[in-house]
């Protein structure tokens, strides 16, 4: 059935609201704005890219200039925290380790900027991935499917083979563009109602059930 796993990389692979919420709120700090997010308000910022999570940061006061302002605050800073207190969610390093020894291919498609998806998934995970797709200047983000469609097109993936994993809405829309099937997963920082798990191929709540999913 499946032989290639392609995982979004924030809320699916990696816990990284720490790091992006101390970005985001000394970002917010340093431009010399006068609120701050909780864990709850970040998750609401992102998963459409960079770009679309400073607009959000920016709430009322966002212009070209506010946004262009912020985002050469924040961009560094993220850089900068990304791996401060970033990890795997737990049980997902030892299930990685058997879908590789089962000879399954991994991949990451990410709406993370492809510099630091490159680098803080290196950190996390060493050299489980075959190939990681980040987010490239200029190119629209998920759920448009270009940086799945780049990783299907640089190997050649038959896409009855592939299966998309991810958290949230943005991920099952992807892998519907892409034309693969999906995997949700309920441990990251989607909304997990019944309309979103309907949408999604497959339903997973434990990083062992993906082992169980693909073995079937």
């Amino acid at each position: 059935m499946f032989k290639h796993l392609i995982f979004d990389l924030d809320g699916t692979l990696l816990d990284t609201i720490p790091d992006i919420a101390s970005a985001v709120n000394d970002a917010l700090k340093q431009a010399g704005y006068d609120y701050s997010y909780d864990i709850a308000g970040v998750k609401t910022l992102i998963g459409d890219g960079a770009d679309i999570l400073v607009h959000r940061a920016l709430r009322d006061h966002d212009t070209p200039e506010a946004f262009q302002a912020l985002k050469e605050v924040y961009m560094p800073l993220y850089r900068d925290y990304q791996n401060l207190h970033t990890k795997p969610f737990d049980g997902l390093t030892p299930v990685l380790d058997e879908l590789i020894s089962k000879g399954y291919k991994l991949y990451i498609a990410s709406n993370k900027p492809d510099a630091l998806a490159q680098v803080v998934v290196r950190a996390n995970y060493g050299e489980r991935f075959s190939f990681i797709s980040g987010q490239q200047i200029g190119e629209p983000v998920k759920p448009n499917p270009i940086i799945v469609n780049r990783i299907l097109d640089r190997f050649a993936l038959k896409k009855e083979e592939c299966l998309y994993i991810g958290d949230s809405h943005v991920d099952i829309e992807t892998a519907s563009n892409a034309g693969i099937s999906s995997c949700l997963v309920t441990w990251g920082y989607g909304c997990y109602t019944k309309e979103l798990c309907d949408k999604a191929t497959y339903v997973i709540h434990k990083p062992e059930e993906l082992i169980q999913l693909v073995s079937k």
